[in-house]
C-alpha cells in the first residue's frame, strides 16, 4: 500500500521503450531532498577496479554508503544521472544497475569522453527523497542550514 503523500511515478509510455525507468515523478512537500553528487566507483583506499562491472558496483556501493549517511538507502532514489566514458560499457552498466536498483527512478544515462580523472570509467549522481522527520546521521554542517 502506498503511503500517503509518497513520492508518485508517471509512465507515458517514453522511457520504458528505452529502459527501466520512470518518465517522470512528483514529489509532495513533505519530503526532504538528498542530491548526491557524481560518485565514481573508487575503493576506500582510492584505487578503482580493473573490471568494469566491478567499478560500476563500487560506484553504486558509494552511492549507497553517501545515502545511509544522510538517512536515506538506495530505495530512496528518484533520480539518477550515469555516466560511462565507453560506449562498449552500457551492457554490463546495466546489468549492475540492474542487480541493485529494484525500482525505476528517473534516469538519464550518458557517454561523455573523459571524467575529471581519466582512468574512472563510471559515474553515478543521485537525487533521494526522505519525509522530513527523518533524521540524518549527523555530520558537520560546512555553514549549510
Amino acid at each position: 500500500m502506498q503511503q500517503v503523500n509518497a513520492p508518485q511515478t508517471y509512465d507515458a509510455g517514453i522511457s520504458h521503450q528505452i529502459g527501466r525507468y520512470s518518465d517522470a515523478i512528483r514529489v509532495p512537500a513533505d519530503y526532504d531532498q538528498i542530491v548526491v553528487s557524481g560518485t565514481p566507483g573508487l575503493d576506500e583506499n582510492g584505487n578503482i577496479p580493473a573490471d568494469f562491472a566491478d567499478e560500476a558496483r563500487q560506484a553504486w556501493r558509494n552511492v549507497a554508503a553517501i545515502l545511509e549517511k544522510a538517512g536515506a538507502s538506495i530505495s530512496d532514489i528518484v533520480s539518477i544521472r550515469q555516466y560511462l566514458t565507453r560506449e562498449e560499457d552500457i551492457k554490463t552498466y546495466v546489468a549492475v544497475q540492474r542487480e541493485v536498483l529494484t525500482h525505476e527512478p528517473a534516469a538519464m544515462l550518458l557517454v561523455p569522453t573523459a571524467m575529471a580523472w581519466p582512468e574512472i570509467h563510471v559515474e553515478i549522481e543521485a537525487v533521494a527523497l526522505v519525509p522530513s522527520d527523518r533524521s540524518p546521521v549527523r555530520t558537520h554542517n560546512r555553514g549549510f542550514n
